[in-house]
């Protein structure tokens, strides 16, 4: 009695597979163009014109920072590459947009969360400028990166404040670093002020409260002004930087926050996060948000997409990086890790 109840049961979740499979397909020829439709939605989406505008792409590549910049002419800006172990989806998102020339590649400090695909980016890509700072690392991730820059016959731009470079319609300055000689390798960061038409944008890499100082002095030495639409906010949202002074001056619509998944470090500081939001500024965070796109038509500047920006699977594990990297970020900055 028992087996026959038994079986009589497994029958009945058959013939109960059958029919949800029998309504799927109904559902389904019923309903095929309001399917499709959702679907060419969605390679929409992941596929936004972005002509005559310029688009900042804020790349998700966990605990670092890499950025592409696209100007109205189809000319592109790379800033930094994340760790070593973020190459293939940052290539990845590169190949996704068909990307491959930069007119100018910025390698802002470094550090491996910064510079760890630099390497591969420069052997694998044309590039027509790279910008850096005048300071020597001896890690391997550095030492890799300066051999591909010398097999490629690259020469260095040197980061000097003051210089400005065209980009298509919109053009940059670097406003940092100021100094030749600094404890934290942070504040070596390349920091730039893009404009393009009446928007601008601030890049400031993992620049510290030493770094942020000298810029709101050299910008009041050199009559710039220091207002802004979109601030890519310093070290991961580090309590390192971001002061009230410096985010005051700089009064951004929206905060960009690039860092990791539950990262180590604990970032984004939320003392930092309640500075900027009481500044007026909407913060956004990859960790949160993934791939940020933020595009200006030289008056307003807008959100064009957060989440990914291609239907490529890509990786969220965290960073691994070189260990020696690591091992000077423990040894020489402590300070670094967020309180918990």
């Amino acid at each position: 009695m028992a087996r026959k109840k038994k079986k009589n049961a497994i029958n009945n979740k058959s013939i109960l597979s059958i029919i949800v499979i029998i309504a799927l397909i109904i559902f389904g020829y019923l309903y095929k163009d309001e399917i499709g439709d959702f679907v060419s939605d969605i390679l929409e989406n992941n596929n936004i014109d972005l002509s005559g505008k310029l688009a900042v792409h804020y790349i998700d590549v966990g605990q670092g920072d890499s950025i592409l910049i696209q100007s109205p002419e189809n000319e592109f800006i790379l800033i930094d590459t994340g760790e070593k172990d973020q190459y293939e989806k940052l290539n990845s998102y590169l190949e996704h947009y068909n990307i491959t020339k930069f007119k100018y590649v910025i390698f802002t400090h470094p550090h491996s969360d910064h510079i760890g695909s630099a390497d591969k980016i420069v052997k694998n890509y044309d590039i027509e400028n790279i910008i850096m700072p005048e300071v020597y690392h001896n890690t391997k991730t550095y030492e890799k990166l300066l051999t591909e820059i010398e097999n490629k016959n690259l020469e260095i731009n040197a980061a000097i404040p003051g210089k400005t470079f065209k980009f298509g319609g919109a053009e940059f300055i670097i406003l940092a670093p100021n100094s030749d000689s600094y404890k934290s390798l942070n504040n070596y960061s390349v920091v730039i002020k893009l404009t393009y038409g009446n928007t601008n944008f601030l890049f400031t890499g993992d620049m510290e409260k030493e770094s942020e100082n000298e810029v709101i002095t050299y910008c009041k030495n050199n009559n710039i002004d220091l207002s802004i639409d979109i601030l890519k906010v310093a070290h991961h949202g580090s309590s390192t930087s971001s002061q009230t002074n410096f985010i005051k001056l700089l009064n951004p619509k929206y905060a960009v926050i690039m860092c990791g998944i539950d990262n180590s470090y604990n970032h984004p500081n939320l003392k930092v996060v309640d500075r900027i939001e009481s500044n007026g500024a909407e913060i956004l965070r990859t960790d949160l948000d993934r791939d940020i796109i933020i595009i200006s038509d030289g008056n307003v500047v807008s959100i064009a997409q957060k989440g990914r920006g291609t239907i490529i699977d890509y990786s969220t594990e965290k960073s691994s990086g070189d260990l020696e990297d690591y091992e000077y970020e423990t040894e020489k900055n402590e300070d670094f890790i967020e309180e918990k």
